[in-house]
């Protein structure tokens, strides 16, 4: 299975929410959520250019934080997750 083909609210025990803006969803654990549009795409680059929208104000008492590090693998607070196999 590859990455892309796992669903990784399952895999990582997210909840998803619906977005206000955008159709795909925001995740309720994640202490901020930032929706996206995709106003171009560079096909001879693959190359996304993205517009931010209106952040969402969460009032949350996690302040822990998760980055996407962009090869299946996050980053929380220091401590690194992956997804790969």
């Amino acid at each position: 299975m590859l990455w892309a083909d796992t669903d990784k609210f399952a895999k990582f025990k997210l909840t998803p929410v619906q977005g206000t803006l955008v159709k795909p969803p925001l995740i309720k654990e994640c202490l901020a959520n930032i929706e996206c549009k995709v106003i171009d795409i560079v096909k001879s680059t693959t190359l996304l250019c993205w517009r931010r929208l209106p952040p969402h104000d969460t009032a949350r008492k996690e302040k822990r934080t998760v980055h996407a590090v962009g090869d299946g693998t996050f980053i929380v607070d220091g401590a690194r997750l992956t997804g790969r196999r």
